[in-house]
């Protein structure tokens, strides 16, 4: 019976052993950078925060699992930091790290050699590491030889590959444009390698955009959806919403409008014509007009779950626009609303007295703000919500600091 017991124990601690996945360090840093030194080893640092869901899925799901773990703990000294605590936000302030997850490789002198960004799959995430093992593959050694004057065609495609694992899309653009540069567009428009062009964003209305406009039929055959929006929809907008700043009327901004969507149809926008009306109203100084019609907007939500939600999207607007957070008047009667939301003990109390907060911080009434993020914070608390998140750490940190 003793040696059923024995060989039962054994088996667990065998089977436990073998799939705890990364063995991350519980010291500083600091140490972490010093053992990695001793041991001639790259340091793997998850960048996380709290509120990040797919940092939770990542260490849930995937940072367990035995065939992660074998490779990162072979390979790498591995530490986790919450980067909105202790020690946490000086590395994210050195690192300049701007999303969550952020995945990065360290040398034993502190310099970054390697950067993922965002949740990854467990093969994704080993591919990734691999070319932090590899100092031709890793993205330093990448952005010195680009930046050196290396235009060969296959080290730019490394290159942007890398580029897309960091969702660089600002350096993705420009080396994606030099590939497309060296030969022509039409090599790209397969399944495999149109990627290549997403990723070089061509403005609307060039000609890249217009020969892709030209051939939408074969673009929608070898994409996904999504990606079919990057390369068209976004242009779009992004063309329309700098119109309606500088057109002379809303008639002539819904031309316009008609006019760049009439190759796909107008649903495939949504409500774009109301969405860009607010752009004509802000830039031509029709601030009452912008939030009259905001108002009556989001009363038609009146019922829906979304809302109250609308109306605290509208009040970061306000605060966000210089234009309409000058606005008495407007500022004014926002608060009226928000008193209103806040006193629903059943469906606003808590975004009602967040927007209170924010709106109190803007006119420097430090009390009120106080009691109303204080009232948030604690029902915010009782309903599960999450109050360790920055936006709400730093209103807080704002409204004390008045």
């Amino acid at each position: 019976m003793k040696k059923v017991v024995v060989l039962i124990i054994f088996t667990f601690i065998s089977t436990a052993s073998f799939s705890q996945g990364i063995s991350f360090e519980h010291g500083t840093f600091k140490e972490a950078i010093e053992k990695a030194k001793k041991e001639n080893k790259l340091v793997f640092m998850d960048c996380y925060t709290t509120w990040c869901g797919p940092c939770k899925w990542m260490s849930k799901e995937i940072f367990p699992q035995k065939e992660v773990g074998d490779f990162f703990n072979d390979n790498f000294i591995s530490i986790k930091v919450d980067m909105e605590k202790g020690e946490g936000i000086a590395l994210n302030s050195k690192y300049g790290i701007k999303a969550y997850p952020t995945l990065l490789f360290i040398d034993g002198n502190g310099n970054e050699v390697h950067k993922l960004v965002g949740g990854l799959k467990a093969p994704d995430l080993i591919e990734g590491a691999k070319s932090a093992l590899n100092p031709n593959l890793r993205i330093s050694s990448l952005k010195a030889k680009y930046d050196s004057g290396n235009k060969d065609p296959e080290f730019l495609m490394s290159y942007l590959s890398a580029l897309k694992k960091q969702h660089d899309s600002k350096n993705m653009a420009t080396v994606a444009k030099e590939i497309i540069k060296q030969s022509d567009l039409e090599k790209f428009m397969t399944k495999d390698l149109f990627f290549v062009i997403s990723a070089a964003n061509y403005a609307y209305n060039t000609k890249a955009f217009n020969y892709l406009l030209k051939n939408k039929k074969k673009v929608k055959e070898i994409t996904e959806p999504f990606e079919y929006g990057t390369v068209f929809y976004s242009p779009i907008y992004v063309h329309l919403q700098e119109y309606a700043t500088k057109c002379k009327s809303i008639k002539e901004l819904n031309k316009e409008v008609d006019r760049c969507v009439k190759p796909f149809g107008i649903n495939e926008f949504g409500d774009i014509k109301m969405s860009l009306s607010y752009n004509y109203y802000l830039a031509n100084n029709q601030l009452q007009t912008w939030y009259d019609n905001k108002i009556k907007d989001a009363e038609t939500l009146k019922g829906d779950q979304r809302y109250i939600h609308n109306y605290y999207n509208i009040c970061d607007e306000i605060l966000r626009s210089p234009k309409l957070s000058k606005s008495t008047e407007i500022i004014d009667n926002f608060i009226k609303i928000a008193v209103n939301f806040a006193a629903d003990k059943e469906n606003g109390i808590i975004m009602g007295n967040l927007m209170l907060a924010k709106l109190y911080l803007h006119t420097k009434e430090k009390e009120k703000a106080k009691n109303s993020f204080n009232v948030f914070f604690e029902e915010n608390a009782k309903s599960g919500g999450v109050n360790d998140h920055p936006s709400v750490t730093n209103l807080k940190t704002a409204i004390y600091n008045l």
